[in-house]
């Protein structure tokens, strides 16, 4: 049952690992709610606004008014705060009658909606009889302040309103108030925040100086109100509990200010309380007029954006994405973050808004504004690494390579200042996009020098070979545990294909010479697709290394895919199968919640990765709607719309903020929700709108406008109402008919792409006349058509069908290796059939079938075949996904059994005989597509990784491996621990007190920091982790650790003694160790212990190879996240974003010394991981071997870069 050359035992024919790992598929998982956390739906829609049905939370919604820091603080319930930024005071509203009184976020109803720019409330309570009162609130439009409207309505006499403000500290939050980052408490009114605040009452109003300088011993600002006419006094900030208690306390140092209104006939009240700065303290206020202006520029810029489609829960996305984009305007350029992060930076995503919801003059001074941020000498400079932060970034200082001519800094206007993104990349490509939108001719002229620049720092600072492939830099959203050192990485490259693509055609409008930028990008292009495409996998790598053994990251993000897509680089084919693979390899996460009309909703983590670091595998709105987009360009405008509305639902109804863009959803297994109205979701909602559903794709500059809806096959309208641009469509039976209206400046050549769902186009019209149209030959999924629709201001588009449904063909649910592939069709003929993932053998195809053999690996595959029917021709992807023929499904140890599941995958009975380790024949007989259960003794196996073997009667021998380390080490067999301490090299506990500094790029590049653990963001957090060996050296009595099911390691309990043999492609250590054994063992354990991090996951990070005196050998493959754990954390597994694909082996906690599969005393590395382990762990791993055959010798061998692999001690069991 041994075969007699190499195994390696992490990828063997089939693989099984059960033990304590339940995994059902991605978007399978079994719960009802994600995390068994019930959760009910926040808002529901009401035209255009958003409407509370479950919620009690505060200060989750902010109003915006002046296009400053200042913001109004409301939410679901009616209590509100002043943010100037810094603390400006919190208001409340009470009710009282007789001897009762209560603030009205205690009443017995209220009903809350948020019309963007305006919050709501509607307050019933007993107090109130069978009245109501209604409130308004809103941000002024001129000046910095919070509005308040009260209407009154069949309130008894009896009954008193009161108010209350204070606690104007002017203290700025961690995350200025964000969500997820500061408490809601933060905007209470605390007792502390009134100190050192001082009120001046007038008649129907007061001024409060506060936001003390203890230097000066003055107060730096000013706070003017006007509030109704009634009573006004000061209280004490600590009798708050209810108006009556207010009004009972004794002033004392920490005061506020309450009233009671005069109740008058007009029955409506208006509170106006503004931050009086040096530009506004002169104007005069008028509550009603202040709020009648308000009113109206909050309802002009909600309807600036008018959206109308058959999903309700999208009509709202119109007024409350206008709304959020302006809040991140802060002339002269756009702002990371309507609250947290609000601070200018050059990108990300956010600035795309500005074009596309026709803020065309913003985007222009945006673009200037860092046009003239960026750095013009010197020419170049010396790569300098910052040693602050162990190399792990270079160092801020203009003058060094990456701070040299091209570099655009953070701060507008400003190009002395270095910050530690390159933000270039995302800039530049707004900047390009802008005259896609905008035939600016006199601009282009101003700015082409700024791309010149651009492009050359980018080739000179990030393609130091030449080769057409760039390293990335912090370069996207998702870069601050991005790190790679050098390498070749597809998505910048991509950025950088696309920028030299467009310099190019304006470079020649500019009548320049655009040959140089043709040239690059062709160049890039094709080392793209040479050198980065996995042609076996459907989808490109990551990256590849610079350096060690220069290997592909097969497992890329989802930012690879999309940005490939987006930036023109795959062809549609490529496209198809990048987008394919998101759908079946990426963890998709089911959304539900109590009260939600939508039964199917996801989202998409935005990686596989582990461990888990900070912006490496993350739930992001950003990063979904990115990839939606991606779905529609690729020709996937189904799976696009369904991950659109997933993401948006999810964010703008379910999320903290109603009709918020959150940056990360409640969905981020480590994080949880975090911020709202954050830019970079802001601005890729925009292009998902735009160009994603609508399809819009202007090109100003030549005049062109392209439309190519990507509506779902059931919608029979739709409309979008833009400043630049008017699109609807309406289907009735056989006809649609789109109105298109031209607002641009320039008049368009407009063509309209439209996919249909017949075989036959009767007519199409354009403004009542017939047209030519042209089918696309090479339509991928759907057939479609070009209609040419000249130039006009006003378009009615008529498309009248006839024919039939083109036929879908249908595969198997699955196939086997080697089992017969055949595709039929009734009605469409097979033209061709395009087989990129060599899947198919001996392909053989008529008319209306297709006959092949599986040849393919297991795994989602997916192949292209050419259809007509009638007048259409288009190719259809083929989903398939390929099975072993047969595999383990489960293993249970019973109390003296041990109970194996195998699943016969094949459309025939699998017949033959199984041999365990004790070679012991068994007949197998199992029915096609069924399960069949072995009973077999638990002594013929060992803990950990066995074999069986599977004979079939056709003469075919199968190896099946599986690991279950439950199993009992019953028999005890003999061992033999080979002394291996000459080949010791370090002590454990001293990994990270190590200077990793070599080998490292010569090029400026985010790397791993010196002490071999964190990145950039986290370059120091070696001090944070505490590695102890004290108690493994403890337990291991005379120089032997025994494990609870009998298995013995040797390691040394001298305290000073080496303990382990590091290998790494650092310079520290030697590449590979060759430690020589002897004798025959059936089983090997192994001791070990390592470094791995994001960037080296999903790959086989190091081997441990066991040379027999033959020549073969048997290997063991160290493969992140699978079995090659790091040294100071577990992984975190939930089932959904984050799984190993393997069951967790055996740990070895230093500290104690003990050996478990169960820890669970986890501690925090600050910003690091949740799940480090004090004092370290190792790795027990095994390895089967043949007993019939002579060991030679072991030999240890890093294969990825940055990490370390160590071996502590090997155990043999004897035959």
């Amino acid at each position: 049952m041994y075969a007699s050359n190499t195994k390696l035992f992490l990828k063997p024919v089939f693989i099984l690992f059960l033990v304590g790992f339940t995994w059902s598929g991605l978007g399978q998982q079994k719960q009802e709610y994600w995390h068994n956390k019930p959760r009910k739906i926040h808002y529901k829609p009401e035209g255009n606004a958003f409407v509370l049905v479950n919620g009690s939370r505060k200060f989750n919604r902010a109003l915006y008014g002046t296009n400053t820091g200042f913001r109004v603080e409301t939410g679901d319930l009616p209590e509100f705060a002043l943010y100037l930024p810094g603390m400006g005071g919190n208001f409340k509203l009470g009710i009282s009658k007789e001897t009762e009184s209560k603030w009205i976020t205690e009443a017995d109803s209220i009903t809350t909606k948020y019309t963007p720019g305006m919050m709501e409330y509607e307050i019933r309570d007993a107090l109130l009889g069978n009245g109501f009162l209604k409130l308004s609130v809103l941000a002024s439009a001129e000046t910095e302040g919070f509005l308040l409207k009260v209407d009154e309505h069949n309130i008894p006499k009896a009954v008193d309103l009161h108010w209350l403000f204070g606690g104007a500290s002017g203290k700025k939050f961690h995350r200025d108030g964000d969500i997820g980052a500061d408490p809601e408490s933060v905007f209470y009114l605390q007792p502390e925040y009134a100190r050192h605040n001082s009120y001046d009452l007038k008649e129907n109003g007061f001024t409060l100086q506060f936001n003390w300088d203890a230097k000066s011993q003055t107060n730096k600002k000013t706070l003017t109100a006007i509030v109704p006419k009634g009573q006004l006094n000061l209280g004490s900030a600590h009798a708050i509990q209810n108006p009556r208690t207010l009004q009972q306390a004794t002033l004392d140092s920490l005061p506020v200010i309450y009233g009671t209104v005069e109740r008058s006939a007009e029955q409506t009240y208006y509170w106006d309380i503004e931050h009086t700065t040096g530009d506004t303290s002169d104007k005069v206020l008028s509550s009603a007029s202040a709020f009648k202006k308000a009113r109206f520029k909050a309802d002009t810029l909600a309807n600036r954006i008018k959206l109308n489609t058959p999903d309700s829960y999208l009509n709202t996305l119109g007024g409350a994405l206008a709304t959020a984009a302006d809040a991140i305007w802060e002339d002269p350029a756009f702002l990371h973050g309507a609250v947290a992060w609000r601070m200018h930076l050059n990108a990300w995503r956010g600035a795309y808004n500005a074009d596309l919801l026709g803020w065309h003059d913003r985007a222009k001074t945006h673009f200037k504004s860092y046009g003239n941020s960026q750095v013009l000498e010197p020419e170049r400079g010396p790569v300098v690494l910052d040693s602050s932060r162990n190399f792990a970034r270079q160092k801020e200082v203009l003058g060094t390579a990456m701070f040299s001519k091209g570099y655009i800094s953070r701060h507008p206007n400003r190009n002395d200042r270095a910050h530690h993104y390159d933000m270039n990349l995302v800039f530049i490509d707004q900047l390009l996009t802008y005259f896609n939108w905008n035939d600016d001719p006199e601009f282009l002229e101003e700015i082409f020098r700024v791309i010149e620049r651009h492009l050359t720092w980018e080739k000179r600072n990030y393609d130091t070979n030449d080769d057409g492939l760039y390293d990335a830099y912090a370069a996207i959203w998702a870069s601050d545990a991005l790190q790679y050192s050098g390498g070749a990485v597809t998505y910048t490259s991509a950025y950088n294909y696309r920028a030299n693509t467009l310099a190019a055609k304006l470079a020649a409008r500019l009548g320049k010479d655009p040959q140089a930028y043709l040239d690059e990008a062709e160049k890039i292009k094709t080392a793209i697709q040479q050198k980065l495409w996995l042609p076996d996998q459907g989808v490109y790598a990551e990256y590849q290394d610079a350096l060690g053994n220069k290997l592909l990251h097969t497992s890329p993000g989802i930012w690879t895919v999309y940005h490939a897509i987006d930036k023109g680089v795959p062809d549609a084919f490529q496209q198809q199968q990048a987008l394919h693979y998101i759908q079946k390899e990426i963890p998709h996460i089911p959304v539900q919640a109590e009260g939600l009309p939508h039964k199917d909703l996801e989202l998409v983590s935005t990686t596989n990765w582990q461990p888990y670091t900070w912006s490496v595998n993350n739930v992001a709105l950003a990063e979904n709607l990115n990839t939606a987009l991606a779905f529609w360009q690729g020709g996937n405008p189904e799976a696009g719309y369904k991950l659109f509305e997933s993401a948006l639902v999810e964010s703008m109804y379910l999320g903290a903020s109603p009709g918020g863009f959150q940056q990360l959803s409640f969905y981020d297994a480590i994080r949880g929700e975090l911020y709202r109205d954050f830019a970079d979701p802001i601005g890729v909602a925009s292009r998902t709108l735009l160009e994603g559903l609508f399809g819009i794709q202007p090109n100003l500059l030549e005049h062109k406008l392209k439309i190519k809806p990507g509506f779902p096959e059931e919608w029979d309208h739709a409309s979008l109402n833009l400043p630049h641009l008017d699109v609807a469509f309406k289907k009735t039976g056989n006809t649609t008919i789109y109105t298109i209206t031209n607002k641009f400046k320039t008049d368009v050549d407009l063509e309209l792409e439209l996919s249909f769902n017949t075989t036959a186009i009767k007519a199409v019209l354009v403004n009542g006349n017939l047209v030519n149209y042209q089918l696309v030959a090479e339509a991928i999924g759907k057939p479609k058509i070009l209609i040419p629709a000249g130039i006009h201001k006003n378009y009615t588009i008529q498309v009248t069908t006839e024919g039939t449904t083109p036929e879908r063909l249908q595969s198997n649910a699955f196939y086997t290796q080697g089992a017969a592939f055949v595709l039929k069709s009734n009605k469409a003929e097979l033209l061709e059939l395009k087989d990129p993932q060599q899947i198919l053998v001996n392909p053989q195809h008529s008319a209306h079938q297709l006959t092949a053999q599986i040849i393919s690996e297991p795994g989602h595959k997916m192949l292209f075949v050419k259809l007509k029917q009638k007048d259409v021709t288009w190719w259809q992807p083929i989903e398939i996904e390929i099975k072993p023929r047969f595999n383990l499904l489960s293993t249970r140890v019973t109390k003296d059994s041990l109970k194996i599941t195998i699943q016969n995958n094949q459309s025939r009975n699998l017949n033959g005989s199984i041999h365990s380790n004790s070679g012991k024949e068994r007949v197998l007989d199992i029915e096609a597509n069924s399960t069949a259960d072995l009973m077999l003794p638990l002594s013929e196996f060992v803990p950990g990784t066995n074999e069986l073997e599977l004979w079939e009667k056709s003469g075919q021998q199968n190896t099946i491996q599986f690991t279950n380390w439950d199993i009992p080490n019953s028999n005890r067999k003999q061992q033999s621990m080979p002394n291996i301490s000459s080949f010791f090299n370090a002590r454990v506990d001293e990994i990270f007190q190590q200077q990793y500094l070599s080998p490292r790029p010569q090029s400026p590049s985010l790397q791993l920091p010196t002490t071999g653990v964190g990145n950039w963001c986290y370059p120091n957090v070696a001090e944070d982790i505490y590695l102890d060996d004290t108690g493994l050296r403890k337990a291991s009595k005379s120089g032997v650790l025994e494990e609870s099911n009998g298995i013995l390691y040797a390691t040394p309990s001298e305290e000073d003694a080496l303990n382990i043999a590091f290998t790494s492609k650092w310079d520290n250590y030697p590449d590979s160790i060759t430690i020589p054994l002897k004798g025959k063992a059936s089983h090997a354990y192994l001791l070990m212990a390592g470094t791995t991090n994001p960037m080296q996951t999903q790959l086989v990070n190091g081997t441990v190879t066991l040379t027999y005196t033959d020549g073969t050998t048997a290997v063991l493959q160290l493969k992140n996240p699978e079995n090659w754990w790091p040294i100071e954390q577990d992984y975190y597994t939930d089932g959904y974003a984050f799984t190993t694909g393997a069951p967790k082996p055996p740990r070895v906690i230093f500290k104690t010394g003990e050996i478990k599969r169960d820890f669970k005393g986890y501690i925090n590395i600050h910003g690091f991981t949740n799940y480090g382990i004090d004092g370290g762990a190792g790795t027990v791993l095994d390895l089967p071997l043949n007993p019939q055959k002579t060991l030679e010798k072991l030999t240890l061998e890093a294969q990825a870069n940055d990490v370390i692999i160590g071996l502590m001690s090997i155990t043999l069991l004897k035959p």
